[in-house]
């Protein structure tokens, strides 16, 4: 009995549509005729209509909605591969750090992190050319500054102490032309030099890459230790572009600084390691 109640409901509804459209087949023929009939049929299925579009709607929300949990289910999934991916990538890191540590007990190694004693200054001037490119800062020898101390900025590294007064240091920035730091990619471990740039304004260079180097676009490049100037593992740039020598002998990559140095207004200067 409920079944037969429900199919009577969909009858009626079904009977009284038909009924309204063959209304309006003769309304658009016989004109103002069946206006008056027409108005008292629409008023009877008002309450229809109302109900079937509340239904309408109803059924719309309802598809929206499976559709949205169907999509959150879809990014749910994605992200708990990630996090999977993630958190196993993280154990890697973890083993390499603790067979790290254990191979440098064994070898009786020092630790890879150097603990500086630094000391701030502000920039008070800067070289304005393109070839040579220079600051000046407002710490010279009387606060303990020295040639080639290496000096840092917010990133990474700045350059390296040049000429020595008593109140002021001249710093000859990365980007220089004359500079040259021993580097290597963070990850790829390919050992080069970072160059400065020249007038074209290319920027710092690594080179002397071999033609089997794996440096991307992307990775970190930091100082190698070599040369005995620049600590080993102090960030300087990022590769922007990897490219091959002329003839195919080598690869060079451009690197883009790690510190914003057209607007460098205070920098940190090395000046010794603490045991």
């Amino acid at each position: 009995m409920p079944e037969l109640a429900k199919n009577r409901k969909y009858l009626i509804l079904a009977a009284a549509t038909v009924l309204l459209t063959l209304l309006m087949s003769v309304a658009a023929r016989e004109g103002s005729r069946v206006s008056q009939a027409e108005g008292v049929l629409n008023a009877a299925l008002a309450p229809v209509e109302r109900v079937a579009f509340a239904v309408t709607s109803r059924v719309q929300a309802a598809l929206r909605f499976i559709g949205e949990v169907r999509n959150l289910s879809a990014e749910n999934a994605r992200l708990k591969e990630e996090i999977a991916s993630l958190k196993a990538q993280e154990n890697v890191i973890r083993e390499i750090w603790s067979e790290n540590v254990r191979l440098r007990r064994l070898l009786n190694l020092p630790p890879v992190e150097l603990e500086f004693t630094t000391i701030g200054a502000r920039v008070i001037a800067r070289e304005p050319g393109n070839w040579y490119k220079t600051l000046t800062i407002d710490r010279g020898s009387q606060a303990g500054i020295r040639t080639d101390a290496v000096v840092l900025g917010a990133g990474g590294v700045v350059g390296r102490v040049i000429r020595v007064f008593p109140n002021t240091a001249e710093v000859l920035l990365l980007t220089d032309q004359r500079s040259a730091i021993g580097a290597m990619g963070q990850f790829s471990r390919d050992v080069g030099v970072l160059k400065g740039g020249d007038a074209s304004g290319e920027g710092c260079r690594l080179v002397y890459l071999p033609r089997t180097a794996t440096i991307r676009p992307g990775e970190v490049v930091v100082t190698s230790g070599l040369g005995g100037v620049f600590p080993k593992g102090l960030v300087l740039g990022q590769v922007v572009e990897v490219k091959s020598e002329e003839y195919g002998l080598g690869k060079f990559a451009l690197v883009e600084p790690a510190v914003d140095l057209d607007h460098l207004e205070e920098v940190l200067v090395i000046t010794g390691i603490k045991n």
